[in-house]
Formats: C-alpha cells, structure tokens, sequence
C-alpha cells in the first residue's frame, strides 16, 4: 500500500449543493474510501483553491477507483495525486540506487 496526498478540485455544481444542503463531506470521503478499502489519515479543505486535501493509504487500483468514480460524479473538474514514501525509504533507495549505479553501463560509454 502507498501513501497518497490528493487534491480534488469542486466544480461549481458541487458549491451550488453544499450551499443549498449542507452536508459533513468528510464524512462522505470516509465512506467513499471504506468501501474501496482505503484507509484515510486525514482530510482537509482548502479555503484559498476550493479544494479537497487529503492523505490516504492504498493501492494504484484503488486510487484509480476513486478518481472514476469522483470525476464521473460531475462534483470535481481536476483530481491530482501524489504518491508519498518516508524520508527513511527514500534513503533506503538512494543507497540501493548507488550500489546499482556502480554496477551500470551506460549504452554511450
């Protein structure tokens, strides 16, 4: 499983409905994710680019999954999502970059 920071752009449509019936998004999101089984660490809106923020656990399927079924949904205009890894793995791959970097031969050399 990777860890996903994604933001979803609301499309005007969507505004017009949160305006006329208030509703927990969040909550909405959290169900959304359940029933695809991904695991929700947080879930923030941006005030300054009126979008939804969050950090979410799953696999490359399941991502897909969700942007289906929020773009076709007509509430989002732009999804973007950035798959996250620690600061410790990515030291972990730097060092195992360099082992493999010593061993390869560039085609023009």
């Amino acid at each position: 499983m990777s860890l996903y920071l994604t933001r979803a752009q609301y499309s005007s449509s969507a505004f017009k409905g949160m305006v006329t019936h208030p509703s927990d998004r969040g909550a909405v999101a959290r169900s959304l994710f359940d029933s695809i089984g991904i695991k929700m660490h947080a879930i923030y809106f941006s005030v300054t680019s009126g979008e939804i923020v969050t950090i979410i656990e799953g696999a490359a399927d399941q991502m897909a999954m969700v942007e289906m079924v929020i773009m076709s949904s007509g509430a989002f205009s732009a999804v973007n999502s950035l798959e996250l890894v620690t600061t410790d793995k990515m030291h972990k791959a730097m060092l195992m970059a360099a082992e493999a970097a010593a061993k390869y031969q560039p085609p023009n050399t």
